[in-house]
């Protein structure tokens, strides 16, 4: 099962782990709060639990049904008595593999998300030379439909500051509104550099995690427009910065 992991991990810039990039608009019904407000498509990265692996930072491992949960920022899995629970111990966590299995039953790919004590879960979309791009899987709230008479919702409103919810139960509790809500399913970005140590992705800890070559990478950030929130032209700055090493 380690040997498994790692080689997920070394092939983290292959196609296959690209994620969509169109989002996921979720409505919500006014009056109903907490987490079962969102539907299960909204709250989770994946449509049903998954066979998958925990790698832990002493080397043992152990494999279970697992799902992560967007809302929550939990990952969680399914016990022997069929309960959901979120997974423990997350400190002593290295990586956590979640298969996607073809119709005949083989593995057709597995997702790979590592652990931050202060990030939480972020899923490893691509490797550039020992620096790692990762995606941290939230909801933003895109519109704010208010309540008119009846208890129906007017359809009009206006656009509210984004509010990233994937930080626990503290979360959950603000998404009770009279009215209907908008939810979109969103992503932060972060690098991972070559000492496993997390920093938002900005021309900032670019330039900090690739300072050897300053000078042309400079030159490209004033040369190309990248977007920091757009995967593709991450991508594209990564793979050109680690053709620098």
């Amino acid at each position: 099962m380690k040997a498994t992991l790692f080689v997920v991990v070394i092939g983290l810039a292959a196609p296959c782990f690209t994620l969509a990039q169109s989002p996921d608009i979720i409505r919500i019904k006014g009056g109903i709060g907490g987490e079962k407000a969102v539907p299960i498509s909204g709250r989770y990265r994946y449509d049903q639990f998954r066979s998958g692996r925990i790698l832990y930072v002493n080397g043992s491992t152990a494999t279970a049904r697992l799902n992560y949960n967007i809302l929550l920022g939990e990952m969680q899995f399914i016990d022997a008595r069929g309960d959901t629970l979120a997974l423990t111990d997350e400190p002593v966590v290295r990586l956590v593999g979640i298969d996607e299995t073809a119709p005949t039953g083989g593995v057709l790919r597995q997702d790979v998300f590592c652990y931050d004590q202060k990030k939480g879960y972020l899923e490893l979309v691509g490797d550039y030379g020992g620096v790692k791009l990762a995606a941290k899987q939230g909801l933003r709230m895109a519109k704010s439909e208010k309540e008119g008479g009846y208890g129906q919702s007017t359809g009009s409103g206006s656009i509210t500051t984004y509010q990233f919810y994937s930080t626990g139960t503290a979360s959950v509790n603000r998404l009770d509104a009279q009215g209907d809500l908008l939810l979109i399913k969103d992503k932060n970005y972060y690098i991972v550099d070559q000492n496993n140590r997390v920093h938002p992705i900005n021309k900032v800890t670019i330039l900090k995690v690739f300072s050897k070559h300053r000078g042309q990478v400079t030159a490209y950030l004033e040369r190309e427009s990248v977007d920091f929130r757009q995967q593709s032209d991450l991508e594209k700055l990564l793979k050109y910065c680690s053709e620098l090493l």
